[in-house]
This record gives C-alpha cells, sequence and structure tokens, in this order.
C-alpha cells in the first residue's frame, strides 16, 4: 500500500455533481424537523424551507471537505442563491436550461446557446400553459408560470393547488398531462414531483449542461462522482466514473422494484438485454 502511495500522481480532488432537494435535504413539508435538524434553505419572505438531518449534514461535511462540488439542480439560479451551502465551482439550474459560473453569474455562452435552442418553444409554452388551464377545469385546481431566466422562457411548471401545498396528497396530474395532444407535447419531456409537473423541452437537460460544465475539466482526469435521488437524475449521473443515491429515493425505488422484476422473470441476477 506504501508503494502504490507513494507512487501515485499528485491526487486531484474530486468533482461531485450533486442533485439537492430529496438528496441532501428535505423541504419542511416533506418531513418534521426535528431539534438537531439545521436549517439549510429559505423561501422568498426568508422564512425556513428544508432541513438536514443529522447523517445528511455530516455527509455535506465530508463532501465540503474532499470534493469540489457542483449542484445539479431543477431550482432557478434565484432559489439556489437561497440554499446556504458554498458552492464554489459553478452550478447547473432550472434543470439544465441555467449554468451559473463560479462567482455565481450567469455564463452567457450557455445562455445564448439556450437563447437559439430554445427560441422555438416560447409560443409552444404559452400555449401550453393556456390548454393545461382549460383541460385542468374538469380535474381541479392548478396554477402555471413559465420558469424564466434573463428574459428566456425555459420550460412550463404546473402545480396542483393542495391544502399546505401538500406534495403527498393524492393529485391528478398525471391523468392531466394524458389529456394533451401528443402534437402539443412532441419535443418536451416531463418531470413530476409530488404535485409539481414540469413540461420541459428537449433542449433544456441536466446532462447537457452538466457536459458544457465540465469541459473546463477535461484535461485534468479529475475523479468524477455523482449523486442524485430521481430518475430524471440518471442522464447527468451516467457523465460521472461513480454514483450513487439515497435510501428510500425515487431513483432507490425503481433499482430495486426492477431488480426484483427481473430476478422474478430471469430467475437470476444477470446483464440486461
Amino acid at each position: 500500500m506504501n508503494n502504490f502511495l507513494s507512487d501515485a500522481p499528485n491526487m486531484l480532488t474530486p468533482l461531485m455533481l450533486v442533485d439537492l432537494d430529496d438528496t441532501l435535504f428535505q423541504t419542511h413539508r416533506r418531513i418534521t424537523p426535528q431539534a438537531d435538524f439545521k436549517m439549510v434553505t429559505t423561501d422568498k419572505q426568508g422564512q425556513p424551507l428544508a432541513y438536514m438531518n443529522p447523517i445528511q449534514q455530516h455527509f455535506v461535511q465530508w463532501l465540503l471537505h474532499n470534493t469540489h462540488l457542483i449542484p445539479v439542480t431543477a431550482r432557478s439560479a434565484e432559489a439556489l442563491s437561497r440554499v446556504h451551502l458554498p458552492f464554489d465551482y459553478g452550478a447547473v439550474c432550472s434543470h439544465g436550461g441555467t449554468v451559473l459560473n463560479a462567482d455565481f453569474s450567469v455564463n452567457q455562452e450557455w445562455h445564448i446557446q439556450m437563447q437559439c435552442a430554445l427560441a422555438p418553444y416560447q409560443k409552444k409554452q404559452q400555449i401550453l400553459i393556456e390548454v393545461l388551464q382549460k383541460q385542468a377545469l374538469e380535474f381541479g385546481s392548478i396554477r402555471t408560470w413559465v420558469v424564466d431566466e434573463q428574459g428566456l422562457g425555459l420550460y412550463v411548471v404546473a402545480k396542483q393547488n393542495t391544502e399546505n401545498d401538500n406534495p403527498y396528497a393524492p393529485n391528478f396530474l398525471p391523468q392531466l398531462l394524458n389529456t394533451l395532444s401528443p402534437t402539443l407535447l412532441e419535443d418536451f419531456y416531463f418531470h413530476l414531483n409530488g404535485n409539481n409537473l414540469a413540461l420541459i423541452p428537449k433542449p433544456v437537460s441536466k446532462a447537457n449542461a452538466a457536459r458544457f460544465l465540465l469541459q473546463r475539466f477535461a484535461s485534468q482526469q479529475r475523479p468524477i462522482l455523482g449523486f442524485g435521488d430521481s430518475l430524471s437524475d440518471v442522464e447527468f449521473l451516467n457523465l460521472c466514473h461513480w454514483w450513487g443515491m439515497p435510501n428510500h429515493s425515487q431513483l432507490n425505488r425503481w433499482v430495486t422494484h426492477n431488480l426484483t422484476q427481473q430476478y422474478k422473470e430471469e430467475g437470476y441476477y444477470g446483464d440486461y438485454q
């Protein structure tokens, strides 16, 4: 072991691409904060919004001391600014629609790429909002908006109105989505999280934005690690040399379910065909 360490090249600090919500912390609507929990994000009014439990606190401290941490998040740049953690190496925001530099300024090269790619979607997003509101009348109440960064519409959000914005309340968003015309939804993909449905143009991608951000490190041969909780994170996680997921996450449940199904069908654990 000593010979291996003495012969190894100078260690480069690993890059850590990490999703935030439900990976490093949870909002108070999903948990009941305890005395030893730490508040880590606030809402627009400055009130506590999300917390880390003690294990998450230790994990984040380890990440900050041993890796260069790059958030890859659905949060907008404004919402990321309300996360009280130091991110000093850039960030991917808004499902990949925005890339931030190390000083938290918007990366203009990526913004210009998004302006060109999303020009055909600007009118489509407004039409989509009108149709969502009309179709929702038979199901219940929703509110809709376009997530905007620097005057550019990135994607559409439909949020079901529930008491106290309860993310676990029974929701009709999947049924609402199924009523929309395939032609209208062409070139969009969808992310459902509790009572929030994001309808995202295909050019907006966490993986594409993360790949762009990683270009500056390409010549350094750094280890790239990743953590995420949802199925929509897998694309950017596959850019990493190693990646993981929280226990009890959406991604963990999916892997467990499909492993069980494969074993029932095949009688063994084996390669996926």
